[in-house]
C-alpha cells in the first residue's frame, strides 16, 4: 500500500509543478511548454514505454532472481532507444508542429525526454521489486528537485526553453540512485538476448501504440490551439486538461500501482477462475474511488480555480474543467480499470484499434466543428476518448475478459448520483473557499455513507480487513 501512496503523491506533486509553472511563466511561454512537454511524453512513449511496460509486467521477484538475462535486457533495450528517441525528437521539429523552434528547445526536448523516460524506467523497476522505501526517496527527491530548480528558473528567465533544461537536470539526481541502488550484479549486459528483446516488443507495442495515440491527440490538439489561435489558449487548454488528467490519475494509481503488481504476482500461483475473480474485484475497487473523484473534481473546479489560478487562466477552466474531467474519466477507466485484464491475458493487440479510432474522431471533429479555439479542442478530446472506450469495453465483452461486477457498478453509480444531487447546489457567492470546503466536505460524506449503506464494492469489508479486498457483490 505505501507504493500506492507514494504513487499518489508522485502524481498529486506533478499536478502541483503544473500549477506552479502556470503562474512562473508568462502565458505565451506556459503555453509552449506544454506543447513541447506534451511532445516530449509522446516521443519517450514511442521510444521508451516498451521496455517499461515489459518491466512492469516480466520483471517479477522470481524472474529476477531466476532469469538474470530478463533485467540485462531490459536495461540494453532501454540504453538502444535513445538513438529512435533523437530521430523522432528531430521528426517533430523538423515537421513545424512546435512552436518557436530553435536548437536550444530542440535540445531541451530531448533532454527533457530522456530524463523523464530513465526516470519512469528506473521507478517501474522499484514497483515490480516491491520496494517501497528506493521508490521513496526517488520520487521525493526528484519533486524536491524540480521544485526547487525549475520554479525558480522559470520565474527568473520568463522562457520555456530554460525550464525544460531545467526541468530535465532536476531528475537527474533521482535516476544516479536508481542505476546505482537498484543494480543486479548477476543481470551482466552479456546476458541480453535479442529474443527476448523481441518477446518484450511483441508484448508491449500494441500498449505503446494505444498510448502513444492517446499522446498525440494532446499534442495535435495544443499544435491546432497554438497555431490556430494563440500560445497563451493552448496553454489554458493544457492547464485545464493536465490538471483534470493528473487529479483522477492521481485516484486511480493508488489501487493500480499494488493492485496489478500483485496480481502480476499471483498470476502463476492461481488458476484461471481465481484470476478473473481478482480482475473483476479490482475493477469494482477501481470504479469506487475513481468514478467519485471525477464527479467531485467537477464539482470544485470553478471555486478551485479562483483560489489557485493565475488571473489569466480562471474563465477557460471554469468553463471547460467539466468536459475535461469526462475525458479524463474516459482515458483512465481505459487505462487503470480496463487495461489490466488485456494485459493479464496477454491480449495486448486488442488496444491500438480503439486508439486509433479515437485519434481519426478527434480530428474529425477539429475539422468539422464550426467553433474554433478551446471548445472545438475540448470537443473533440473528449469525443475522441469516448470512442475509445467504448471500443475497447466492447473488445472486453466480446473477448469475454472480464466476469462483471455489474451489481457494484449500480451501487457506485447510484452513490455517485446521491453525491451530485446534494452537492451541486452548495454555493457560497464570493467566496470561493468556503465553497470549495462545503462541496469537498459534504461530497466525501454523502458518497462514503452511500457507498458504506450499499456495500458499495465490498466496502465493509474493505475497511474491516485494512485494504485486504472483498469479493465484489
Amino acid at each position: 500500500m505505501w507504493t500506492g501512496a507514494l504513487f499518489a503523491l508522485n502524481a498529486l506533486l506533478n499536478l502541483g509543478l503544473a500549477l506552479a509553472l502556470a503562474w512562473a511563466l508568462p502565458a505565451a511561454a506556459y503555453g509552449a511548454f506544454t506543447v513541447y512537454f506534451a511532445a516530449a511524453l509522446l516521443i519517450g512513449n514511442l521510444s521508451y514505454d516498451w521496455v517499461r511496460f515489459s518491466a512492469m509486467r516480466f520483471y517479477t521477484p522470481l524472474a529476477r532472481s531466476a532469469e538474470p538475462a530478463l533485467r540485462a535486457t531490459l536495461d540494453l533495450s532501454l540504453f538502444a532507444s535513445t538513438g529512435l528517441m533523437v530521430a523522432l525528437a528531430a521528426v517533430i521539429a523538423a515537421t513545424d508542429a512546435l512552436p518557436e523552434v530553435s536548437l536550444a528547445s530542440v535540445v531541451g526536448l530531448i533532454a527533457v525526454t530522456s530524463s523523464n523516460a530513465a526516470f519512469e524506467y528506473w521507478t517501474a523497476l522499484c514497483r515490480a521489486r516491491f520496494d517501497a522505501r528506493r521508490y521513496a526517496v526517488m520520487v521525493i527527491a526528484r519533486n524536491l528537485m524540480t521544485f526547487g530548480l525549475t520554479v525558480p528558473v522559470a520565474a527568473l528567465t520568463g522562457s520555456f526553453t530554460a525550464a525544460m533544461f531545467a526541468f530535465a537536470a532536476a531528475v537527474v539526481p533521482s535516476i544516479l540512485y536508481g542505476v546505482v541502488t537498484l543494480d543486479d550484479k548477476q543481470a551482466r549486459s552479456c546476458l541480453a538476448t535479442r529474443l527476448q528483446a523481441m518477446h518484450f516488443a511483441r508484448y508491449a507495442t500494441p500498449l505503446v501504440l494505444a498510448e502513444g495515440c492517446y499522446l498525440v491527440i494532446a499534442v495535435v490538439n495544443r499544435t491546432f490551439l497554438a497555431h490556430g489561435a494563440s500560445l497563451a489558449e493552448a496553454g489554458a487548454y493544457a492547464l485545464t486538461f493536465d490538471l483534470a488528467f493528473r487529479a483522477l490519475a492521481v485516484t486511480a494509481s493508488v489501487g493500480d500501482a499494488v493492485l496489478f503488481p500483485r496480481l502480476v504476482a499471483n498470476l502463476h500461483a492461481q488458476g484461471a477462475a481465481r484470476t478473473r475473480e481478482e480482475v473483476a474485484r479490482n475493477i469494482a475497487v477501481m470504479l469506487l474511488v475513481l468514478a467519485p473523484a471525477a464527479a467531485g473534481y467537477a464539482l470544485i473546479a470553478e471555486p478551485m480555480a479562483q483560489l489557485l489560478l493565475a488571473e489569466h487562466f480562471r474563465d477557460a477552466f471554469a468553463r471547460y474543467s467539466p468536459i475535461a474531467v469526462m475525458a479524463a474519466f474516459a482515458y483512465t477507466v481505459q487505462t487503470f480499470v480496463l487495461r489490466p485484464a488485456f494485459q493479464v491475458q496477454l491480449r495486448t493487440g486488442d488496444m491500438p484499434l480503439a486508439a486509433v479510432a479515437a485519434v481519426l474522431v478527434d480530428l474529425a471533429m477539429l475539422a468539422l466543428l464550426p467553433a474554433d479555439g478551446l471548445l472545438a479542442a475540448s470537443c473533440a478530446h473528449l469525443a475522441g476518448l469516448s470512442v475509445g472506450l467504448i471500443l475497447v469495453l466492447r473488445r472486453a465483452i466480446v473477448a469475454r475478459l472480464v466476469d462483471w461486477p455489474l451489481r457494484d457498478i449500480g451501487k457506485i453509480a447510484a452513490s455517485v448520483a446521491a453525491l451530485v444531487a446534494c452537492v451541486a447546489m452548495l454555493r457560497f457567492e464570493g467566496h470561493p473557499l468556503l465553497t470549495l470546503a462545503a462541496r469537498a466536505v459534504c461530497g466525501i460524506l454523502v458518497y462514503g455513507a452511500a457507498a458504506w449503506l450499499f456495500d458499495a464494492a465490498g466496502l465493509r469489508g474493505l475497511l474491516r480487513r485494512g485494504g485486504a479486498g472483498a469479493a465484489p457483490g
